[in-house]
């Protein structure tokens, strides 16, 4: 458990998102979405796939929010539930017949509130857009 009147800033946002603080996730979100964004994008070259991929791996990340203790530890969680989301998506092309086509819904969890969910599709729309499209 972090000491709360020795943590710096980096520690209280980490205690706040184990916490279940939905703001929390939202920073998380906000800071870490362009650049893991990015790394599916080149994994996927599609953008629709690398937002689900990226999505869904925020929101298993909020799931299991209680196991990380630095901001370190969940942007390598984040990095290898995306790889994995893009590996299990190329799965399912490869092999249609075998598993279900996947689906490019992302479902939140219940525990994040509308308004927060609301603002993190709103802003990970940004990345659907072309390059140089207004």
């Amino acid at each position: 458990m972090i000491d709360s009147e020795s943590t710096d800033e980096e520690d209280i946002s980490i205690l706040w998102f184990q916490q279940g603080v939905p703001e929390a996730f939202k920073v998380f979100f906000f800071q870490y979405y362009p650049e893991l964004f990015a790394f599916s994008l080149l994994l996927v070259h599609d953008r629709l796939v690398s937002q689900k991929v990226s999505m869904d791996a925020f929101f298993l990340c909020w799931e299991r929010r209680t196991q990380f203790t630095s901001d370190k530890k969940i942007k390598a969680f984040l990095y290898l539930a995306i790889r994995n989301n893009c590996m299990d998506y190329f799965r399912a092309k490869a092999n249609p017949d075998a598993t279900q086509s996947p689906s490019l819904e992302s479902t939140p969890p219940s525990s994040l509130p509308d308004y927060i969910v609301k603002d993190i599709y709103a802003y990970a729309a940004v990345g659907l857009r072309e390059p140089g499209a207004r």
